[in-house]
């Protein structure tokens, strides 16, 4: 009769320490968990650091007209109508 309830005993506490290790949340979860929050906070970081720099990008371009010009100009390569556009290629020697 010992024998099995110390038996019984060590089942039960394999099992309840399994399940406080692996279970839903468990250890292992808690820590996969917390790698998550860990990458999110860093995405989350970055994103608003790229929202600053499209803020300060949109304050440019409000407040000089003539910097969003050049901006369309120089990335997309647009012209006024009537303008005539040369380009020179590269010398060879």
């Amino acid at each position: 009769m010992n024998i099995q309830k110390k038996w019984k005993g060590i089942f039960v506490w394999l099992v309840l320490t399994t399940l406080f290790v692996c279970g839903n949340r468990g250890f292992w979860r808690l820590y996969q968990l917390h790698q998550e929050k860990k990458y999110l906070s860093e995405v989350i970081f970055k994103l608003k650091s790229e929202i600053d720099s499209y803020q300060l990008e949109y304050k440019t371009f409000d407040k000089n007209p003539f910097e969003l010009e050049k901006r369309a100009r120089e990335e997309l390569n647009l012209v006024k109508p009537g303008e005539v556009v040369y380009r020179f290629g590269a010398s060879s020697q």
